[in-house]
């Protein structure tokens, strides 16, 4: 009688590395949040390179999740406040405390650029004053978008702004690059470009927009490749296209057109990635997006929210007319179709500022911080960019050191970019003015230490580190 054969032996259990890159994907979309995802692909490179394979993937996990606010700069400090649910809210109560910029103690014995003690921060940037060599010069950075302006004053000229801002790709095929737009007195001039591809600088001719610039003071920014400023043409938006370097205007949706008093309304953009605009009317948040598929731009009405019921389910107050003096509410920002607003009102004897988020598209709202008020003159929402590192080039080689944390250091770009813009202003018609002022800014100090692009690169080095402190505390 023949010996029956053995068993086949049984088969080896499925680990998570048996699963391909597509399946791997669908899980890491369907994580809470982007630092958790960051965590994810710390783990193992079949996590990360599953992040990264599809391009497909970056759109679907943002179409899943809030863009993730960590914290809330407040002016005039940059005092920040954790943001809940925040994964350092519970793990590292010294970051709660931490003051980022070291605003409140000043550099007054140190030499060269520093932050103005009187007014350290304006409309998100950082002032800073520079009165050595027998002349006052100012300048202003942000660190949370990279923006950098600069006073000029060269007499008889005038007054020149120029304003850098910094682009990052998104895709991580495109050089990353920075765009300087100069405004001559009260007249925006020309732009130039500079890229992280060629480290040159490219200087368009002057447009023949004549674009006044009717307040300094009114914000700009940069949403999907365009510059914008609001307020300069009285009732249009002025836009630089990043991709075409042309200026032209937008008219104001006809509601929103000032007539007295000063424009209130934020720029930002869709979760599709159309320009939109959003306002407080009457007790009603209101927004409008950009139809860009017409062959004029015009303005379609999105969505309306009503503040009455939400400020009395959020706060227990009234909007009526005998109580109204009790609750202010202030539109904050707009980011990737989340309107972010701030309820100042007062409980109980208590002044109290609340913070939430309205999704355009699913009207959901989510309460971000409820607490004592801070007595902050503006807030600037903190929102964690995608990693460029989570991101697959054409050209990049996966490593077993590569680290989804690292991320390329903004201010590099920026700080190459200006160092090498005298040069090119120099073989620029009519900017040759400006060159010798340019210098004296941008000039070494005897330490090395309080020159303006030392500043930058401290503020970009506590931007970086507390970033990635964030993001290396487990759950």
């Amino acid at each position: 009688m023949a010996t029956p054969p053995s068993p086949p032996p049984p088969p080896a259990p499925a680990t998570i590395f048996d699963l391909g890159d597509d399946l791997l994907s669908q899980i890491l979309v369907r994580l809470p949040a982007l630092p958790t995802l960051v965590r994810a692909a710390c783990a193992c490179r079949a996590f990360r390179r599953a992040a990264r394979s599809f391009p497909s993937f970056r759109r679907s996990f943002r179409e899943r999740h809030a863009p993730p606010v960590l914290a809330l700069f407040l002016e005039p400090n940059m005092e920040v406040v954790p943001l809940h649910p925040c994964p350092w809210r519970r793990h590292d109560p010294d970051l709660v405390a931490a003051d980022f910029f070291d605003v409140r103690h000043g550099d007054a014995l140190s030499s060269g650029w520093k932050i103005n003690s009187e007014t350290p921060c304006s409309g998100g940037y950082l002032i800073h004053d520079n009165c050595s060599e027998g002349a006052q010069r100012g300048a202003a950075y942000s660190p949370l978008t990279q923006v950098l302006d600069l006073f000029l004053d060269l007499p008889p000229v005038g007054k020149i702004y120029l304003e850098f801002y910094t682009l990052l790709p998104e895709d991580g095929r495109r050089p990353s690059r920075v765009v300087c737009v100069r405004v001559d007195g009260q007249r925006a001039e020309r732009a130039a470009v500079f890229s992280s591809d060629t480290m040159e600088w490219q200087i368009f001719p002057e447009t023949t927009l004549q674009l006044t610039v009717s307040d300094r003071l009114r914000a700009s920014g940069v949403v999907h490749g365009l510059v914008y400023w609001r307020g300069w043409m009285y009732d249009q938006i002025v836009v630089l296209d990043t991709a075409t370097f042309q200026f032209s205007l937008i008219d104001l949706p006809t509601p929103l057109k000032p007539e007295l008093g000063e424009s209130t309304y934020k720029l930002g953009e869709t979760k599709d990635e159309n320009l939109c605009i959003v306002d407080i009317k009457d007790k009603t948040i209101v927004s409008w997006f950009l139809d860009n598929c017409s062959v004029v731009n015009s303005w379609i009405t999105y969505k309306n929210f009503p503040l009455r019921p939400i400020v009395r389910e959020l706060t227990g107050c009234s909007m009526e007319e005998e109580d109204y003096c009790n609750v202010n509410v202030d539109l904050v920002a707009v980011i990737d179709g989340f309107v972010y607003l701030c309820i100042f009102y007062l409980k109980d004897t208590e002044y109290r500022e609340l913070y939430l988020s309205i999704c355009l598209e699913t009207s959901d709202m989510c309460e971000l911080y409820n607490g004592a008020y801070r007595h902050n003159e503006a807030a600037h929402p903190y929102v964690m960019a995608w990693p460029p590192s989570l991101v697959q080039s054409k050209e990049e080689s996966e490593t077993e050191d590569d680290d989804p944390k690292d991320t390329e250091e903004t201010s590099s770009v920026l700080i190459a970019a200006l160092q090498s813009f005298s040069q090119a202003l120099m073989n620029a018609d009519k900017e040759k003015e400006i060159v010798a002022e340019l210098d004296a800014f941008l000039r070494p100090t005897e330490d090395g230490k309080g020159s303006l692009i030392s500043r930058i690169s401290t503020l970009d080095a506590q931007m970086t580190a507390a970033r990635n402190r964030i993001l290396r505390i487990n759950e």
